[in-house]
Order: C-alpha cells, then structure tokens, then sequence
C-alpha cells in the first residue's frame, strides 16, 4: 500500500463510527529502575522515581482499542462492563474525556473492573499483577449487553468485539442474532477473539487471532497431518492450517492472523492466503503491548472506510509496527502510520 492510499483511507475513517463491545480494563504502568537485588529474597528492588510520571493509568482491553479508535479519528460507541468501584468509574471518566460515547458501559457490583499493574524497569516488564474476575456476567447484565449492541448496529459503520476472555462475551451477551444483524445491514463485523470464545464469533466478517490463539483455537498442527505450504508462501504449515480451518468454520469472509515480528498472514473467503512482512525499524525497540489492538482497530477502521481486506491488513500491520516502537501502550495517529507506511515503500 502506498503511504497516499493508506492517506485517503485514513482521511475516510474520520467520523465513522464504530460500535466497540468487549472486556473493558483498567492498565496501571509503574516504571523504575533496579539497582541492586533485595536482601530479603532474590528479587530484584525497583526504584520508582517521585515523579507524576512514573505512574499511570491507562484504558486497557476494549478500552484501549477505544482509545486507538478515537486516535484515528472514529467516533466510538462503547458497550461493556465495569464494576461498581473508583477503578471503573475512572476508566468510563477517561474514556468520556477521550471523545467516546459511554453510554452502554454497564456497571456491575459482583465483579471488579479489572486491573493489571505492570512494573517495569526501564523497557523490561518485571511482573504483572491481575485483579480480574473472569466469571461470565450475569444473564440479566447478558441480555442488557445484547439489548445495547441490537439497538445501536443500525446506526454504526462498523461492528468491533474485543474479547479477552474476561466473562462479557457469552452467547446471552452475543448470540448469533447480533452478527446476522450487522451482515444484513451490510456493516462489517470485526472480532479479536479468544479461543474460549471462538465459535460466538460464526459469520463475523473478519476475525483476527494472533498466532497462538488461532492454532489452539483451531486445532491446527495438533495432528500428524500437515497441510502443504505453496512455493509462494513461507508460513508454517500449522499457520496456513490454521487460517484455513477458521475461515470455513467461522464462515468468515477474512481471517487475519498477526504474528508479531513474522508480519500478518491473511486467509481470504476466494481462498487468496497472502503474507504481509513486518516493518521493522532499526534502533526503535519497545514491546509488543497493545500491537494486537492495534491492527484490530486499524483493520476496523479501515472497513468502515470503505477498504479491501489487503488494504485493512497492510494498514493494521502498519499499525501494529507503529506501536512497537514503544514501551507500554499508544495510540497511533495517522501521520505516523502514514509516514511508517512511506519508508516501506
């Protein structure tokens, strides 16, 4: 994709809107520095500077692929669950000041809004600490969730469910009804799923696993028998399975498979299998926090824009190597997708 195509695609994004469900987290980032390992265990000691800095939250799971969304100049309805804490209340507050319509982010009092705390130090991850309840909701909180996402597809451009695994997503929440609504209306449906979840998302548009998820949600490369690998591609046969078996089982018209410094494979309903390099850029190293959000929300986008799937797929894996380039999360802006997209060229 050229940097002025993927220029006019972006230009196009700006105002559709985009109907976000999905497991809505709270991220807690500590960033320090070691020293010296602790006298008290052989654990290393992580300094935290006295800096407003060196703490932050930030929206996690559906709620940074919000975020990255409302960066790209999408207009963002936000359907999901919190729970009745300052944790919750915060992240909506957050998500509200970003631009999103909050609306149908529900509150519930059995469960925490979900927490993971990363303490870093310098660009390593030391420990992550999750407070989290992955009980599925309530069916009355369910059938709410359900109610929001029927009511609101007529009015968006595009459908994305992030789902985590953190108990929103169930058949109550998300029965085949919704994705059959969404196709008939000719908006696109757009999934990251998990491999628990996998078979809610039976005729999304476009599903999105990473490499692990979609070879344990497959099954693929679990038995002796390998698929053949064409002289054009060089994916691992349990990939090229893999993407193959999901498209006919979910009916999907696209599958996307990102596999991080392997680039993205993408399995199209014509049976076309392309594979789009990463970008690498020398002497930026970050992590790979929040890339899987990013082509999710990019590849959204750009449906509801009005591109191909290759044109999705190259404009999600350029979004994903933007936010590679950093430590922690970020929200890719358009210039820089853009501008990462015109050195590849």
């Amino acid at each position: 994709m050229t940097a002025e195509r993927a220029r006019e695609i972006l230009e196009r994004a700006k105002g559709r809107r985009v109907l976000l469900a999905g497991d809505l987290m709270m991220d807690e980032w500590v960033f320090g520095a070691v020293k010296r390992i602790s006298p008290e265990a052989p654990i290393p000691v992580v300094t935290m500077p006295l800096t407003k800095e060196a703490r932050a939250n930030k929206p996690g799971g559906a709620g940074n692929v919000a975020a990255i969304l409302l960066g790209l100049g999408a207009a963002v309805r936000v359907v999901g669950v919190v729970g009745e804490d300052e944790l919750g209340r915060s992240l909506v507050s957050d998500l509200r000041n970003r631009g999103a319509d909050v609306s149908g982010v529900l509150r519930d009092p059995s469960r925490p809004t979900t927490h993971k705390m990363r303490i870093l130090a310098g660009r390593q991850q030391l420990l992550r600490i999750d407070t989290e309840s992955t009980m599925p909701l309530p069916s009355r909180l369910a059938g709410q969730v359900c109610d929001l996402l029927v009511a609101a597809i007529g009015e968006a451009d595009g459908v994305l469910v992030a789902d985590y695994a953190k108990g929103t997503l169930r058949p109550e929440s998300l029965p085949q009804e919704v994705i059959a609504a969404a196709r008939a209306a000719g908006i696109p449906f757009c999934a990251d799923p998990k491999p628990a979840n996998i078979d809610l998302f039976r005729g999304a548009s476009l599903v999105s696993p990473n490499e692990a998820e979609a070879l344990v949600a497959s099954g693929a490369g679990l038995a002796n028998s390998a698929a053949p690998v064409p002289s054009h591609l060089s994916l691992p046969s349990p990939v090229l399975e893999a993407g193959r078996m999901l498209l006919g089982r979910l009916a999907a018209q696209a599958v996307f498979i990102t596999r991080g410094e392997q680039g993205l494979a993408v399995f199209l309903e014509d049976g076309e299998v392309a594979e789009i390099p990463a970008s690498t850029e020398s002497g930026a190293v970050g992590d790979s926090t929040g890339c899987g959000d990013a082509v999710s929300a990019a590849s959204a986008v750009a449906l509801a824009a009005g591109a191909s799937y290759l044109e999705a797929a190259e404009l999600a894996n350029a979004a994903g190597g933007v936010v590679s380039r950093f430590v922690g999360v970020h929200s890719p802006q358009p210039a820089e997708i853009i501008e990462w997209l015109g050195r590849a060229a």
